[in-house]
């Protein structure tokens, strides 16, 4: 399991007094566009387009999921062949901040995907003036 990144940065505004930004918690299904080499480039978000800009950020967390048990078929008793299986489910993560153009604001977002939706979800939102 890799570790989620610190708030280092955020960290060192706040001592200089800046004002740190807002997460806003947010659970909603993303498109993202990725480059070849993996790197998230733009994410289509309530009607714009936000391009990456500076160095994203990923990271990993595994944990161990359970299928739940069925009953056998025609009712024969005893424990089902799929009863006690379990499988690891690794959720990637992404931080990235992006703007739609030059002149707007710089957006934070936190991504992930877990293998069992099948798509990405924006998780958080932070904007530094506001959101």
């Amino acid at each position: 399991m890799t570790a989620q990144p610190d708030d280092t940065t955020r960290t060192r505004q706040a001592a200089r007094g800046s004002e740190e930004p807002a997460w806003h918690v947010l659970d909603e299904t993303a498109d993202v566009r990725f480059l070849p080499s993996g790197l998230p480039l733009a994410l289509r978000w309530r009607g714009g387009l936000w391009q990456v800009i500076g160095e994203p950020v990923s990271w990993s967390s595994s944990s161990s999921w359970r299928k739940p048990a069925t009953t056998p078929p025609d009712g024969l008793g005893g424990p089902s062949a799929l009863e006690g299986q379990s499988r690891m489910l690794t959720t990637r993560f992404w931080r990235f901040q992006a703007q739609t153009g030059p002149a707007s604001p710089v957006l934070e977002f936190d991504m992930s995907a877990d293998p069992r939706w099948g798509h990405w979800r924006l998780r958080r939102v932070a904007g530094i003036d506001g959101f």
